[in-house]
C-alpha cells in the first residue's frame, strides 16, 4: 500500500514539476488536423468543425492555416479527415507535431474548457498572452511564457492577490503542444494583456523576462517556429526550427519525514516552512483505455451498443476502434444521451459552498479573508476550529508556542473519552510542531475523529501538495474523513452526463447535503489516494453492481420510454466504468485491482441516486 501511495505522490509532483520533451505518443496529443489554406478566413465559417475540436488558425505571409483539434493517435485524426473530406475540405489532412524535438516551457494553467463552450477571452487576457493545449475536446488555456517557475509563481500570486484566476496553476509544458491565441480564436476579442507581465527588481536580477527570450534560450510555441516537411504518409509534420537539445528533468524533492514523536521542551522558533514542490493539478485528463484487457464493462457496453444500433461487432470484451466508434456514434445521436449531455453543461459541478460563517465556510475563506476567518474561528467552539488557528500561525509565523497551545487544546478536545487507531499518535502527549508535514497529519486525524466535521478543503493541497499528499493519504472503508470536490473526475465530460442522469432518475434535490458531500468526498479520495481493496470489499461492491441492474432492468421493462432512459444510463455507466479503470490501471494498480476500484468510483458517483433500485 505504501508504495502504491508513494506512486500516487509522485505522479502528482511529475504534473508540474517534470520537463517533458519527449513524451510517449499515447500520453501526448501530438496530432493534428489541417482544414485547409484560406484568404481572411472568419471562425464563423468552421462553427460546424466544433463538435471535432477546438478550431484555431495559424497566420501565413498571403493566407492562414485552419486547424482543429489535437488527438493522441493518429487514428483518431485521420477518422476527422475523413469525416471533413465528406462535408467539402477535400485538402484536409493530418499534422503530427514534433514534440521530440519540442522543449519544455513554464506557463500558468488558467481553465480547462470543452470544445464549442462559451469562452470569455478578455477576462481571460488579464493573465497575459494566451495559448491552448488541445486534446480531443478539452481545451486548456493558459498564460505564459515565462523564463522559469519562480517568474511564473509571482506572476500568479500577483494576479491572485487582485482577485483574479484563484484555481489557475503554474506547470511545464512540451512548447509543441501549445498554439498562441489569435483574433481568430477570439472573435476579435480584446486579448491585450490588462494585467502586464512585469517582474521586480529582484526578480529581474534572478531571471531575465520573456522579452529577453533569446537571451535566456527560452523557446517559443511551435507556430512561431514551425515548418511543414511531408511524411511518407503524405501527411504533414509540424516542425520546430532551432535547437533539438533535450532539456534537463529537474529532480524532485521528496517530503520530509513526519516527526510523530511526543516531544517534552519547546524548540527554537524556526523560520515558516516552507514547500518544495509545486501546486497540485486537480484536472484529470482522460486515460487511454487499453485495447487488449478484456473486461466485464466492455461487454455490457458492447452489449447496449449492439442492441442500439450502433456497434456492429463481436461481443470480445475488449474496447478496440469499433466500441470507440459505436460510442461516438451513440453520444451523437441517442436522444436521451443528447438531451443529457445539453443538461450536463447547464447543471453545477460540486462546489466548495458553505453556508456563510459556518465552520467549512471560515475554514474555506481563510486564505481569501484572513482577518474575518480568524475572527469566525476564533469565537467558533468546534475544536478543529483551533487546530485551523494553529495552522495559519504556523504558515504565516513559522513554529512557535502558540501552534502547539491551539494543536494541544484541539486534540485533547475532539479525542476526550475516545479511542484512537492512528499509530505513532498519543492524544494525551504535548507536540511540538516544528514541520508542516506532522501539523497537517494531525490536522487529517482531528477531521476523521469527528463524523460531523468540516471536509478538508482543496487549498490545502494546492498549498502544501506533497506534505498534503501523504497526511490526507489512503483511508480505510470506514473512514470519516471528507475531502472537498477539487476537480479530478469532476472534469471529465463523461461523469457529468451520467451524474446528470441518474440525479434525474431519483429526482433532482432529493438528495440532501451530507449526502452529496459523502459521495463527493469519496470519490475525491479515490482520484488523490486510492488504495487497493482487500477481497470483501470487492465482493460487497460486485453484488451492488449486480443488484442494482437487476432493479434498473426490472423498472424498465414496463415502459418503452423508461427503456429509452434505461439504456442511455447503460451506456454512460460502462463508458465512465471503462474509463474509471483504465485511470487506476495508469496509478499501478492491476487489472483486478482496478476493476474493484472502478466499481468504487461508480458506487460513489451515482449510488446514492440508484439507491431506489436495490
Amino acid at each position: 500500500m505504501h508504495m502504491k501511495f508513494q506512486i500516487r505522490f509522485f505522479s502528482f509532483a511529475m504534473l508540474v514539476l517534470t520537463a517533458f520533451p519527449a513524451i510517449s505518443q499515447e500520453d501526448v496529443p501530438e496530432y493534428t488536423v489541417q482544414v485547409g489554406n484560406f484568404v481572411n478566413p472568419k471562425p464563423g465559417d468552421f462553427a460546424q468543425l466544433q463538435s471535432f475540436g477546438f478550431v484555431y488558425a495559424t497566420k501565413r505571409a498571403n493566407y492562414t492555416d485552419v486547424f482543429v483539434g489535437g488527438y493522441s493517435s493518429e487514428g483518431e485524426a485521420e477518422k476527422v479527415v475523413e469525416s471533413l473530406k465528406l462535408q467539402g475540405y477535400d485538402n484536409a489532412f493530418t499534422s503530427r507535431m514534433n514534440v521530440e524535438g519540442g522543449q519544455s516551457v513554464t506557463i500558468i494553467q488558467l481553465a480547462t474548457k470543452r470544445s464549442g463552450d462559451k469562452i470569455n477571452w478578455e477576462e481571460l487576457s488579464q493573465a497575459g498572452e494566451l495559448y491552448v493545449m488541445i486534446n480531443g475536446g478539452q481545451v486548456k488555456i493558459a498564460a505564459g511564457i515565462f523564463p522559469d517557475v519562480p517568474s511564473a509563481k509571482a506572476q500568479l500570486a500577483r494576479l491572485q492577490q487582485a482577485g483574479a484566476f484563484k484555481d489557475a496553476f503554474v506547470k511545464n509544458v512540451n512548447n509543441a503542444l501549445l498554439h498562441e491565441v489569435t483574433d481568430f480564436e477570439t472573435g476579435g476579442a480584446a486579448k491585450k494583456p490588462l494585467i502586464p507581465l512585469v517582474l521586480t527588481e529582484k526578480e529581474k536580477e534572478a531571471a531575465p523576462p520573456v522579452a529577453e527570450a533569446k537571451k535566456a534560450d527560452v523557446p517559443k510555441s511551435y507556430e512561431e517556429v514551425a515548418i511543414i516537411e511531408p511524411t511518407a504518409k503524405e501527411s504533414k509534420e509540424l516542425m520546430p526550427k532551432g535547437t533539438t537539445k533535450t532539456p534537463t528533468t529537474p529532480k524532485e524533492t521528496p517530503p520530509a519525514k513526519e516527526k510523530a514523536e511526543p516531544a517534552k521542551t519547546q524548540p527554537v522558533k524556526p523560520a515558516p516552512a516552507k514547500e518544495t514542490a509545486t501546486m497540485v493539478s486537480f484536472e484529470a485528463d482522460l486515460p487511454d483505455i487499453r485495447p487488449t484487457v478484456k473486461r466485464t464493462s466492455a461487454i455490457e457496453l458492447q452489449k447496449v451498443l449492439k442492441l442500439e444500433g450502433s456497434y456492429k461487432g463481436s461481443l470480445d470484451g475488449y474496447y478496440g476502434k469499433g466500441t470507440r466508434t459505436a460510442y461516438d456514434l451513440a453520444l451523437a445521436n441517442n436522444r436521451q444521451l443528447q438531451k443529457y449531455r445539453i443538461l450536463a453543461k447547464h447543471m453545477a459541478n460540486p462546489a466548495d459552498e458553505a453556508a456563510k460563517g459556518s465552520v467549512q465556510y471560515l475554514i474555506n475563506n481563510l486564505w481569501d479573508d484572513p482577518r474575518t476567518s480568524l475572527d469566525g474561528l476564533s469565537a467558533s467552539k468546534a475544536p478543529i476550529a483551533k487546530a485551523y488557528r494553529a495552522y495559519f500561525l504556523f504558515a504565516s509565523d513559522g513554529a512557535g508556542k502558540d501552534v502547539n497551545s491551539l494543536m494541544h487544546e484541539a486534540i485533547k478536545e475532539t479525542f476526550s473519552g475516545k479511542k484512537t487507531n492512528f499509530p505513532k499518535f498519543d492524544p494525551s502527549a504535548k507536540y511540538a510542531y516544528d514541520d508542516i508535514e506532522q501539523l497537517l497529519t494531525h490536522l487529517r486525524y482531528l477531521h476523521e475523529a469527528s463524523p460531523d466535521s468540516p471536509a478538508a478543503p482543496c487549498w490545502i493541497f494546492r498549498k502544501h501538495p506533497g506534505a498534503a499528499l501523504k497526511a490526507f493519504g489512503p483511508q480505510g472503508a470506514e473512514s470519516n474523513l471528507k475531502l472537498q470536490a477539487c476537480g479530478g473526475f469532476w472534469e471529465w465530460q463523461e461523469v457529468q452526463i451520467l451524474d446528470v442522469i441518474a440525479g434525474d432518475l431519483c429526482g433532482f434535490g432529493q438528495m440532501s447535503e451530507a449526502e452529496a458531500a459523502k459521495s463527493q468526498s469519496l470519490l475525491a479520495q479515490l482520484y488523490l489516494t486510492p488504495k487497493a481493496l482487500n477481497d470483501e470489499e470487492r465482493k460487497a461492491l460486485e453484488a451492488w453492481n449486480t443488484t442494482l441492474w437487476k432493479g434498473i432492468d426490472g423498472w424498465s421493462s414496463r415502459d418503452p420510454m423508461l427503456a429509452e432512459i434505461a439504456t442511455a444510463l447503460k451506456i454512460s455507466y460502462f463508458q465512465t466504468e471503462v474509463l474509471f479503470e483504465d485511470f487506476f490501471m495508469d496509478e499501478g494498480f492491476n487489472e483486478k485491482e482496478a476493476k474493484a476500484l472502478g466499481l468504487a468510483a461508480m458506487k460513489s458517483l451515482v449510488g446514492h441516486h440508484l439507491e431506489r433500485f436495490i
